[in-house]
């Protein structure tokens, strides 16, 4: 009889009837992996469409835009625009840079810059924003505020905020709204408030407009009228307001495609955990029904009908299970957005955006590589000879063929990834891809080989625990040994998550190091102030100097050792300085690390100079160095680590002469002995009080703020590299109830021979644990490794000493990995120590 196509589709649904409880775990770890990626994508359009819908509060009943150009427009372009036939309505948007002290008192400052100021719209429907809560402002010492501010700072309506005046003294003004900007990411998350047009004049010395929006008459289209708009306002460059929207959409989207690629890439690496579990188990299938294949060969079908069925069965399988993740994703995707937070951005709520291209990618992406995974032991179970499968099957994995091969690619591999690898750690920074390559070269050889090596692993870990537990762990070891094949994929599943954990763990851990020494180095005080005063254009900048009543009472503190005011000349300070070097310094007694030459001689016409400078000045010692306002000066000195960033030092005689008698504009705090910093920093923040402007720096809140970010990275990496070991968790079950299923039999056997269910459970659970511990331990070694070699690197360019091993976190990774297939290997245990001992040794 020929097998045809559709009694071949029958047989292929009739093995996937038959044997659907063994692949239930295999299904698992492609839902899993495709919802991990479907759900990179569902959040990715999700995030994107609340942007559009919260961006409309910027360009809603907008038609056309007018944007200042080099100059602000002036309040006669506004009569203009609303003069221009087909404009129904018009308003002019104010939005100029303004200071907002905090609830302690300070200047808000996000990345060097202060808040802004807007103006209250005179049009309800051209407004910008949306009130959360009160109302806008109507009369003169009133403010609202937007939510993310008045949260952060607790600002209560009907409270007081303050805000910097024009002369840098603190002005009051009553709250009595909250505003709503949705994420217009315009601001940059800096403080905003809205102010009526006079406080916003008398505050920010700004009446001209930023922006002139305008709704069209009906029939006129935005085109049509953006035309006619741009000839009345030649001042600046219009735009449609469906332009408009589309800008700050792309604008805010950035926030999004970053970190998007960044969960893609982990997805990625999911469904390529997800690969060696499919594959691992039909290449167990196929061992364990060759019988049933045999049947079919003798009954006439063909190799190529027999290699058909079993591909028939895995893409079946890949597109249900692509399925079951394309509805998984759903979740995934919303618990991406719920923890918005944690990516650096802040998504607009919004209903779950499913569309048809991501249903497509996620059952491509699975079926393929579910066939993929199907593909070589389909050919193997093709080529099964039938007379000999119709023996006796042993559950012995069979002898593999090419192992010789297997030894010469991992050779290969092995060795040409080390040379490689090693001659990128010659090359220091620059030679950091051929690390990494070299690395991953390491990695797949690592792969081809583990079943040459997997089994004398295990049996080398297991020795000690066999000798301590007894039977159970040697059965175990021999259950790996006689099946080297299956139990390396399950392992190398394990260690792909584990390797990537491991070596971000390294380069964070490094990170956090090097930026240690770093802040040490060259923060050789404990705090340092800095006066800032409000910039017309943004950015704040040094003002004229600290006052000396608050350096009086500083220097009166025993908390504090050295209290030694400073003078910094740079473009920050003086708009006059038109040199690329700062100059600095000091009338007290801090001084830099000095590498070359005597500080002593320090004096009027000399200068010491940061040694990395002077090498890209090809100056030395005894070398002339011209400065701006000071002229020339020799080098005395050179040093190396500061309190100031400046790349230049004069005596405070020769500062005074060459840059004016002035106020210090720098103080350098050093604490006393057996003071802690944190009271420390109470007492200067108290001495401060009544100077918000004065700002506070200091090493300590540079590392506290630094260690959070990595610390927030690394459990990022790890959330999403646990996805992938979930995955190989999956592939562990899954292995061990396929083994119940083939060694029926053999564990009956052993029962009769005496050996208990507990026994035999913890047999499974050993095994579980073996594999788990010996993948683990390889990818905690590879990933350290890797990490190592990579943070030399680093380190060779922006750093000192060496790499940091965070041998607990690692070692807490092995751990949680072992235990965690503890828990995966329960209910095979269970169902394997349940089994009737009759009834399995009647089993045919």
């Amino acid at each position: 009889m020929r097998i045809v196509d559709q009694p071949l589709l029958r047989v292929a649904l009739a093995g996937l009837r038959a044997h659907y409880v063994r692949l239930l775990m295999t299904a698992a770890a492609i839902v899993v992996g495709v919802s991990f990626l479907a759900g990179s994508l569902v959040y990715g359009d999700t995030a994107r469409a609340a942007f559009y819908d919260d961006l409309a509060k910027s360009s809603r009943n907008v038609d056309v835009v007018v944007q200042s150009g080099w100059s602000l427009l002036d309040r006669g372009a506004l009569d203009r625009v609303r003069a221009v036939d087909g404009v129904a309505d018009a308003d002019g948007r104010v939005i100029a840079n303004m200071g907002m002290l905090g609830a302690d008192g300070k200047l808000l400052i996000t990345s060097g810059h202060v808040g802004y100021g807007i103006s209250v719209p005179t049009s309800a429907g051209l407004s910008r924003f949306d009130v959360a809560a009160g109302r806008v402002p109507e009369r003169a010492g009133e403010i609202a505020v937007e939510q993310q501010t008045v949260q952060q700072q607790g600002f209560t309506l009907g409270g007081t905020v303050r805000l910097v005046g024009r002369d840098g003294a603190p002005v009051e003004f009553t709250l009595v709204g909250v505003l709503d900007l949705g994420v217009n990411k315009l601001f940059g998350g800096s403080s905003v408030g809205a102010l009526t047009d006079a406080d916003l004049r008398r505050i920010t010395n700004t009446d001209r407009y930023t922006q002139i929006v305008a709704t069209a008459a009906p029939g006129v289209s935005q085109a049509e009228l953006r035309s006619r708009v741009q000839a009345a306002a030649p001042g600046g460059w219009t735009m449609t307001g469906d332009e408009l929207a589309e800008e700050l959409a792309v604008e805010a989207g950035k926030y999004v495609d970053g970190f998007l690629s960044v969960l893609i890439g982990f997805g990625l690496v999911a469904l390529t955990v997800s690969g060696f579990v499919i594959y691992n188990t039909f290449a167990m299938l196929a061992a364990q029904r060759g019988r049933e294949l045999a049947l079919l060969r003798c009954v006439g079908a063909s190799r190529g009908q027999v290699l058909g069925s079993v591909l028939i069965e895995a893409s079946v399988l890949g597109v249900l299970a692509s399925l079951g993740g394309v509805l998984a994703s759903l979740v995934v995707g919303q618990g991406l957005l719920l923890s918005r937070e944690l990516v650096a951005t802040s998504i607009p709520d919004h209903a779950l955006v499913l569309r048809w291209p991501t249903v497509l990618v996620a059952v491509g992406f699975g079926t393929a590589l579910t066939l993929l995974g199907a593909l070589a032991p389909a050919v193997a179970a093709s080529r099964v000879p039938p007379l000999t499968a119709l023996r006796d099957a042993g559950t012995i994995e069979h002898r593999e063929t090419g192992r010789r091969s297997r030894t010469v690619v991992f050779a290969v591999l092995t060795g040409l990834g080390l040379l490689i690898a090693l001659g990128g750690l010659g090359l220091d920074f620059a030679g950091l891809p051929l690390v990494l390559g070299g690395a991953m070269l390491v990695f797949l050889g690592l792969v081809t080989g583990a079943p040459l090596v997997i089994g004398r692993l295990i049996r080398a870990v297991g020795a000690l625990p066999a000798r301590v537990f007894g039977v159970p762990v040697r059965l175990a070891t021999l259950n790996a040994y006689r099946n080297p094949r299956r139990v390396a994929a399950t392992t190398s599943a394990l260690m792909i998550g584990v390797t990537l954990m491991s070596l971000f763990s390294v380069l964070l851990a490094t990170a956090r190091d090097q930026a240690g020494r770093e802040l040490t180095e060259n923060f050789p005080v404990d705090f340092v102030l800095a006066p800032k005063r409000v910039n017309a254009d943004g950015p704040v900048t040094a003002a004229d100097g600290v006052p000396q009543a608050a350096i009086d009472a500083l220097a009166a503190r025993p908390e504090l050792a050295t209290v030694a005011p400073a003078r910094l000349a740079s473009r920050e300070t003086d708009p006059r300085f038109y040199g690329d070097a700062a100059v600095w310094a000091t009338s007290g007694a801090v001084r830099p690390e000095v590498k070359e030459g005597d500080l002593g001689a320090l004096g009027t016409g000399t200068a010491a100079v940061q040694r990395d400078y002077a090498a890209t000045l090809g100056a030395g010692l005894g070398d002339r160095l011209t400065l701006p306002r000071a002229g020339q000066v020799r080098i005395i000195a050179l040093y190396d680590d500061a309190p100031l960033d400046a790349s230049v030092m004069l005596s405070w005689d020769g500062f005074t002469a060459a840059y004016g008698a002035g106020a210090a504009n720098r103080v350098l705090i050093d604490v006393a002995d057996g003071t802690p910093v944190a009271d420390a920093r109470r007492v200067v923040d108290a001495a401060l009080a009544g100077y918000p402007l004065v700002q506070v720096e200091s090493a300590a809140d540079a590392a506290e703020s630094l260690t959070a970010s990595l610390d927030e990275l690394l459990a990022i990496f790890a959330a999403l590299l646990g996805m992938s070991v979930l995955i190989a968790l999956f592939g562990i079950s899954n292995t061990l109830s396929l083994s119940v299923f083939e060694r029926t039999r053999e564990s009956a056997t052993l029962r009769a021979l005496g050996l208990t269910r507990r026994q035999l459970r913890a047999t499974l659970l050993s095994e579980a644990a073996l594999m788990a511990l010996v993948g683990a331990l390889a990818g905690v070694l590879f990933g350290a490794a890797t990490g190592w070699a990579a943070s030399l690197g680093l380190i060779s360019v922006y750093g000192t000493g060496l790499p940091v091993l965070p041998v607990g976190r690692l070692a807490l990774f092995a751990a949680v990995a072992s235990g965690a297939a503890l828990v995966a290997a329960v209910l095979p245990a269970r169902r394997a120590a349940r089994a009737s001992v009759v009834a399995a040794l009647t089993d045919a």
